[in-house]
């Protein structure tokens, strides 16, 4: 026995709307779920970039900030929630799954300047906080040669940065031996009319010197790479990461999104320059730390 069952028109159209309605949400809901399993798994991280810290007004500008600038660079962070970390505290969250703070912050230090020893690891003392500072090799060999280093010129020896890893506020990237200048090569990119393979052989040396210099003297082995300058290429780049290194400093100015497994979001990581002249509110503000 059959039973045949007329659906008027307007009751058909109705049922269709309501599965259709139906598969949306479910799709919505989906979008959502998978939204809240990123935001678990992912961390919004600024990084600071500092380079000279100097009493000297007169030498104060985009690149050099006085020692009383960062102190109030770090109270605000403190007073704002935020909580330091190395990049290898990225590293670790990103391949091991550990814990980051709810607001993690990066403060990094360009080129080894001595400065570094005398006023900042002070204030990362004073404030818990810790930072990570990027070496050129080159300055650092050099500065052993020094009788009397200066805050104004001097860059960090190998005594120095041994005081630094004893503190536990420091970590080192490593920032080439000598190739932090803007000649012809312009930091990590290659030369016109250079192959792939002289840039390799010229590159590898470079930093690998570096590498050798701070485990010989040092003990310790970086696993971040900073570009000078951000001036780097795709070479470049694929030649740090085939090297070893597991993180990697650009110059984009951005917030950084870092996710569990996800390995590449540690390259080229974005950071905002600190200039003087600026107060530490306007500062981030423009970087939109909140």
């Amino acid at each position: 026995m059959f039973v045949s069952l007329k659906i008027k028109r307007t009751t058909a159209v109705t049922i269709l709307i309501s599965i259709a309605l139906t598969a949306v949400g479910i799709t919505a809901l989906a979008s959502v779920l998978k939204s809240e399993i990123s935001d678990k798994n992912s961390k919004q991280v600024p990084i600071l970039m500092y380079h000279s810290i100097l009493k000297d007004e007169s030498k104060w500008n985009d690149y050099v900030l006085s020692p009383v600038e960062l102190e109030k660079d770090i109270v605000w962070l403190k007073e704002n929630g935020y909580q330091s970390v190395f990049i290898k505290d990225l590293i670790n969250y990103v391949n091991e799954k550990t814990d980051l703070p709810e607001k993690p912050v990066i403060l990094t230090f360009d080129d080894g300047s001595y400065n570094n020893l005398t006023y900042v690891l002070p204030l990362l003392e004073k404030y818990d906080f810790k930072a990570t500072f990027s070496i050129v090799g080159s300055y650092s060999e050099f500065a052993c040669e020094e009788a009397e280093p200066s805050p104004a010129y001097s860059y960090l020896d190998w005594d120095d940065i041994n005081k630094m890893i004893k503190s536990e506020r420091a970590e080192f990237a490593n920032h080439t031996y000598d190739l932090h200048s803007l000649d012809e090569r312009r930091g990590c990119t290659m030369k016109d009319g250079e192959t792939y393979e002289q840039f390799r052989h010229v590159f590898l040396a470079d930093i690998f010197k570096t590498q050798h210099l701070l485990e010989d003297n040092c003990n310790t082995s970086p696993h971040i790479f900073a570009y000078p300058y951000g001036l780097t290429c795709d070479s470049a780049k694929r030649l740090v990461k085939n090297s070893g290194f597991l993180a990697s400093l650009g110059v984009e100015e951005k917030i950084n999104t870092i996710t569990i497994g996800d390995e590449a979001c540690l390259f080229e990581l974005g950071r905002f320059n600190r200039p003087a002249f600026i107060s530490t509110e306007a500062f981030m503000k423009k970087c939109n730390i909140k």
